[in-house]
């Protein structure tokens, strides 16, 4: 065979013209229905030749294997197997139609003539012997073993439709040969044409054959696409001649030439499709040009409707979205069915759309890192494809939640809805889907922005034309136009009345009504949820990491936010995010104002319906949107709907505490419990469940931090017995006789640290409710009186009788003493920081010492017997029952309370203590009365503890308060109605002095020391 010196070699089949006459001229016959007859070529040459009946009339060469099919007719077996596989059902020669579906056996009797004249004729069969050309093409593409599933149907006739006009005026088939032009021009045209279609099919010179598509072509064209001509092209032969020049040519004009007439001849006759869709090689070589940067490839790939197996092995994406992109398209005479761009969004929706919803986000996800969205947008003034666009953005949308920020603030959106004023309810609803995405944003300001530009752009009342769909759409599409709805109708300070609102929340409501669809009704509270906006770059609502964080569980929100610090902009200006906080919490409340208040708080009975649901999802939803509406109401102003909001949820926050096994769930009702607590009537009822509830609420207090309240709000109710709801149990007993004296205890991150009057400090581990030994140091040589701990918790200071104030480094295990100071006198109390210590000694008033120098004695004539501080003041517990107050700063004392004296015996205070601008003093019991309480500011004596104990020592928690006493009993108090509920009686009999208590940071554990050496600790219930 000859060869063509170019860097691609074209090998057509060998065959003569008569050959290509027959099948030519039997064809024309069958497709243009008209009486016409074109004289056969000459023949070739008149030398001798093989018997006709030796000649596949296909092939044109001897037979091999010969089969005789059903219409009487030979063929070669390769090359009538290849017919059949390209689609077609008939006899090529009678063009009637094949009933059998497999091939008959080989016609033996034929095959054996043909073996006995090859042997009388070796020469003349050795030319016309068969042999077998196959077609270059383009490298077929792996496997990906991706099963084949069909994207949604796309309707290639609707574009035919829609762009009939933007293409040459093309005649309709007519059964009449003279409907365009004459019959004798015609005639002319087609033989004229023969010549260059025999050259297409037959020639092996590749020039040749590019220059025979041209001139088919313009003849074509010049003929006004005349239907005889495009029978005369649709046969396979010719079509396989169009395209081996696409898989051999190199001239880019020839190509696109070529895949214009293939184009031209699919969009009249879909049998031409399927004979180029029945081999994968050609469409293999149609990737490969449409990946080599022909963009016209994509309009005949889209013509071919491939499926998205096909699409998804070639991975078009990069190429189809580098198409998208081109600013400038090739210009040419020769004008495809549709515009390339809009053959490639087209198609680069059937992969997106397509195969299950992994492949849909690596797909999408690809379009995104191909920088595909911004190409999308600016193609969106394209009427045709539009819908394809919108459809694509929402795909990258649903994988990447972080991009539809680029698309809201970019996309012009008067287009998007034009696209639903004008579509049919399927593309109303993409548009819907697509509206509603694109307004869930992290910033509010900008949200709200987005919202401004739906509600006032485009030619139609855009509210209006939601509010008519509303009540037409199907039920998944109800939720999503609702919200959307709702939102442009908060924009406004929300009115008395408003049809929009007011359909709206009607439409969320009563999804939540809907039992017979689960599904739905999550659906119906996540989109409540979502329209408080808390949402993160994701779009996803953090309403419940937001309620937790408020109810003092943080964990989960800083989760969240670690995450959005990530993806935020660090550029963000801090007013910038003032700002758009302000716009959220008034966003916040316009939406709960109206929630809540329509109809009179319908939404609540609904609501308690949904808590009972048997699905954990839904109630889990529901308890969401619950507690984030009860704590909004608190912050609302009062329009009678909180009666209603108590009715119908009070009893199932209180049973979501009681019976759920979920930390998270319990916590989200204590914060919604909270907000009940202002209202006397809710108070009053949650006092009914006090009991049952107390133990639980005590279990959640280190995670939550609004159960101090509804723990205080519960004791200090008058039809609430405290004495029931309180108990302890003793965990621990130590003894430590050896070291004398427990003279103090400090609670320290999870550490007990005790002084002895031997001079010894120990160190326990308190975790777990036991006190595990870690620590015992002797630096001081006498009793070490008192411990004292920094703010910080780094230092801790200690006094002793040795005249020495020690300071110690506090680590993880140990402390270890870092400066030794000589105060000069025996140091009883201590208080200390970085700055100055302030100390008693054995005369009156105190000393202030700044660690160097000589302390500075403050003398107010009284005997300190304790002390507290706060800020730079220092309170001084003195004999004679009074309490002096010295100011650091100025090194001034003045009287803060002035207690009477008894004629008989001695009144001192023992013990200070202050918290929440309060000041706990105990000592001498005068008149049935040990201690009093006094507010700071205003120093007056705001309550008085009634016992004939004298109290040697005070620990207060949020709750209670506990005094220690010279018998062996600790008393405990209702902090906030000062009234005694229980006693705690310490081993050793009640000789024992109770020296020292404290709390651990929780007040869940209580921690004394005694006269005898002993530490006792109780767990507190």
């Amino acid at each position: 065979m000859k060869k063509v010196n170019r860097r691609q070699n074209m090998n057509f089949a060998n065959g003569n013209s008569q050959l290509f006459e027959n099948s030519y001229v039997n064809e024309m016959d069958e497709g243009s229905q008209s009486n016409m007859s074109f004289p056969l070529s000459e023949k070739s040459t008149q030398r001798t030749r093989p018997p006709k009946d030796f000649v596949c009339p296909i092939t044109s060469q001897i037979f091999s294997d010969p089969v005789t099919l059903e219409t009487g007719q030979t063929y070669e077996r390769k090359a009538i197997q290849e017919w059949i596989k390209r689609g077609n059902t008939t006899c090529p020669i009678t063009r009637q139609p094949l009933s059998a579906v497999a091939l008959p056996k080989t016609n033996y009797v034929l095959k054996r003539l043909i073996t006995s004249w090859k042997e009388q004729h070796p020469d003349i069969a050795q030319e016309f012997s068969y042999s077998e050309t196959p077609r270059n093409s383009s490298s077929i593409s792996p496997s990906y073993g991706i099963p084949e599933i069909s994207p949604p149907s796309k309707s290639y006739d609707e574009y035919v439709n829609n762009l009939n006009s933007r293409r040459f005026n093309r005649a309709t088939v007519s059964t009449s040969p003279t409907s365009v032009i004459s019959q004798a021009t015609l005639e002319t045209v087609i033989n004229d044409l023969k010549p260059h279609i025999e050259c297409l099919c037959n020639s092996e010179d590749l020039k040749e054959c590019e220059t025979a598509v041209l001139t088919i072509a313009k003849t074509w064209k010049d003929s006004n696409a005349e239907s005889a001509i495009h029978c005369c092209l649709s046969t396979p032969t010719i079509v396989n001649g169009f395209v081996e020049i696409l898989s051999a040519s190199l001239n880019r004009e020839v190509i696109r030439t070529s895949i214009y007439i293939l184009s031209e001849l699919i969009s009249a006759e879909g049998s031409v499709g399927e004979t180029l869709t029945s081999v994968d090689s050609d469409f293999d070589c149609l990737a490969s040009l449409l990946k080599n940067g022909l963009s016209e490839a994509a309009v005949l790939i889209y013509q071919l409707r491939p499926s998205f197996a096909q699409l998804l092995a070639h991975e078009f994406i990069s190429s189809l979205v580098q198409i998208i992109s081109n600013k400038h398209e090739n210009k040419s005479d020769l004008q495809l069915i549709m515009e390339p761009k809009e053959a490639a969004i087209a198609l680069l929706e059937e992969i997106l759309m397509g195969g299950d919803e992994n492949c849909k986000y690596i797909n999408a996800m690809g379009v995104i890192s191909a920088n595909g969205i911004p190409a999308l947008i600016k193609c969106m003034d394209r009427v045709e494809g539009r819908h394809s666009i919108v459809s694509v953005l929402l795909c990258c949308i649903k994988a990447d939640r972080s991009c539809r920020n680029v698309i809201a603030t970019r996309i012009d959106l008067p287009l998007v809805l034009e696209l639903f004023h004008g579509g049919n309810d399927g593309l109303r609803g993409i548009c819907v889907e697509f509206l509603s995405e694109i307004v869930q944003l992290n910033r509010r300001t900008i949200c709200n922005k987005v919202l401004q530009r739906i509600k006032e752009e485009g030619a139609f009342s855009t509210m209006h034309a939601f509010l008519v769909y509303l009540q037409m759409a199907p039920m998944e599409q109800q939720l999503l136009i609702a919200t959307l709805l709702l939102q442009l109708d908060l924009l406004v300070e929300p009115r008395k009345m408003s049809i929009y609102r007011e359909e709206a929340i009607e439409a969320l409501i009563e999804g939540l009504r809907r039992k017979d669809f689960l599904n739905f009704q999550i659906m119906a509270s996540d989109a409540l949820i979502s329209l408080s906006g808390r949402l993160t770059s994701s779009g996803k609502s953090y309403n419940e990491e937001l309620l937790l964080k408020i109810a003092g569980f943080d964990q989960p929100y800083n989760t969240v936010m670690k995450e959005e610090k990530l993806i935020l902009h660090e550029t963000e200006s801090k007013e910038t995010m003032e700002e758009d906080e302000k716009a959220a919490k008034s966003w916040e409340k316009r939406v709960a104002f109206v929630l809540c208040n329509h109809e009179k708080g319908s939404i609540f009975k609904v609501l308690e319906e949904c808590l009972k649901s048997d699905s954990l999802e839904m109630a889990k939803s529901c308890l969401v949107l619950s507690t984030w509406l009860v704590h909004m109401l608190s912050r609302l102003p009062e329009t009678g709907v909180r009666n209603a909001a108590r009715k119908s949820l009070l009893d199932q926050f209180i049973n979501v505490l009681l019976s759920s096994r979920n930390l998270e769930e319990k916590i989200l009702a204590t914060l919604a419990l909270k907000s009940f607590i202002k209202d006397q009537g809710a108070l009053e009822e949650l006092g009914v469940y006090a009991k049952g509830i107390y133990k639980v609420l005590r279990k959640l207090k280190r995670n939550s931090v609004v159960v101090t309240d509804i723990l205080k709000a519960l004791m200090n109710l008058p039809s609430v017995n405290a004495m029931e709801l309180w108990s302890c149990s003793e965990v621990v007993e130590l003894g430590s006789c050896t070291n004398g004296e427990v003279l103090c205890l400090l609670h320290l991150n999870g550490r007990v640290l005790s002084s002895h009057a031997d001079g010894t400090i120990k160190v326990w581990d308190a975790g777990k409710r036991v006190l595990r030994f870690i620590q015992e140091v002797r630096e001081h040589t006498k009793a070490v009186t008192c411990l004292y701990v920094s703010s910080s918790g780094d230092k801790l200071y200690s006094g002793s009788l040795d005249k020495t104030i020690r300071v110690w480094t506090v680590k993880q295990e140990e402390i270890y003493c870092v400066q030794v100071h000589d105060v000069k006198e025996p140091v009883y109390h201590l208080i200390a920081d970085p700055n100055v210590a302030c100390f008693s000694s054995q005369g009156s008033g105190i000393k202030v010492y700044n660690w160097s120098g000589v302390p500075k004695h403050i003398n107010f004539n009284k005997y300190v017997k304790c002390l507290a501080m706060s800020d730079n003041t220092l309170y001084c517990g003195c004999s004679g029952y009074s309490i002096q107050e010295v100011d650091l700063c100025k090194h001034t004392s003045s009287s803060f309370y002035s207690g009477a004296k008894k004629l008989l015996g001695k009144q001192t205070i023992y013990s200070l203590h202050i918290q929440g601008g309060l000041l706990f003093a105990g000592g001498s019991s005068v008149d049935g009365t040990a201690g009093k309480v006094f507010s700071i500011s205003t120093k007056g004596v705001t309550g008085s503890l009634s016992t004939g104990f004298d109290i040697q020592c005070i620990a207060v928690s949020n709750d209670f308060l506990f005094t220690g006493t010279k018998c062996g009993t600790i008393e405990v108090w209702l902090k906030e109605r000062v009234t005694r509920i229980a006693a705690i009686k310490m081993g050793g009999g009640g000789h024992t002095r109770i020296t020292s208590l404290v709390l651990d940071a929780n007040g869940d554990m209580l921690f004394a020391g005694s006269s005898d050496g002993k530490i006792q600790a109780w767990a507190l219930e």
